[in-house]
């Protein structure tokens, strides 16, 4: 009876063998070296992912051997490099994955993101306009999203809260940009349309499909305020106590009784 949990662990440990024998196999066979190039790019990006950098640097090292032109391979490379904390070397890839395609939206937005890492929010938002622009990219919400927060960040106040307008009219509910929108229409002082969004807010934290934040619940004081309704403001100050008592919001409610 004691050697069967042994029996049983070596045949795990063939059967692993196994199936990475046959995935590296089924990469590097020359008939066909397009799939071979994607799927070491595919390897490459999930090691990134794992932490596991050497095992990552191997597989994308040996796309880049079989096609240096492949845009993803690049990109992926250009990822491994920033996790290494090298930048300079991470943008030269990121800039050569672009040069290879330019309709690449994925790397688009990555070093559009890579750029923002880095404060530069002018070149940054050019990148991630390219991809929040292309209806066919997956992420395209999220590139969007980042996009509103890299124009803000920019100064250019008034495309940010162009862009978080044109994301709700395709989601609705979307609850970080409802309150992101509310707080930059507060700042421009335009009250009524920040309450509206805010209100919106309001509803999906209500039907507990999301959750107040300390900078939502600030601004929810804020408005408020505002339109001096004492309930809500009370409500809203209990919640921060409570919740978020070490905040800056709590703290900058506090300077302000």
């Amino acid at each position: 009876m004691k050697s069967l949990p042994l029996v049983v662990l070596i045949c795990g440990s063939l059967m692993l063998s196994a199936c990475v024998t046959t995935v590296e196999s089924r990469l590097t066979r020359k008939a066909d070296p397009e799939k071979a190039v994607d799927n070491y790019t595919q390897l490459g990006l999930g090691y990134i992912q794992q932490g596991r950098f050497d095992r990552a640097r191997a597989r994308l090292n040996r796309a880049l051997e079989i096609d240096p032109d492949y845009a993803p391979a690049n990109n992926a490379m250009a990822l491994l490099l920033q996790s290494e904390r090298e930048p300079e070397l991470a943008e030269e890839y990121f800039l050569k994955s672009i040069d290879l395609d330019d309709d690449f939206s994925q790397g688009q937005f990555n070093y559009g993101m890579f750029l923002m890492q880095h404060n530069r929010y002018g070149e940054a938002c050019q990148y991630l306009k390219q991809a929040a622009d292309d209806v066919e990219y997956q992420q395209r919400a999220k590139a969007s999203q980042n996009l509103g927060l890299c124009y803000y960040r920019d100064g250019q106040v008034d495309l940010a809260i162009k862009t978080y307008e044109r994301m709700l009219k395709a989601s609705r509910f979307n609850a970080p940009v409802l309150v992101n929108l509310a707080t930059l229409l507060f700042e421009k002082r335009r009250y009524d349309e920040a309450q509206h969004y805010y209100d919106r807010f309001a509803q999906i934290v209500a039907r507990k499909q999301n959750q107040q934040s300390a900078n939502s619940l600030w601004l929810g004081i804020k408005l408020g305020r505002i339109n001096q309704d004492g309930k809500a403001v009370k409500e809203f100050a209990e919640q921060l106590k409570n919740n978020f008592s070490e905040s800056s919001e709590y703290q900058l409610y506090r300077e302000t009784l």
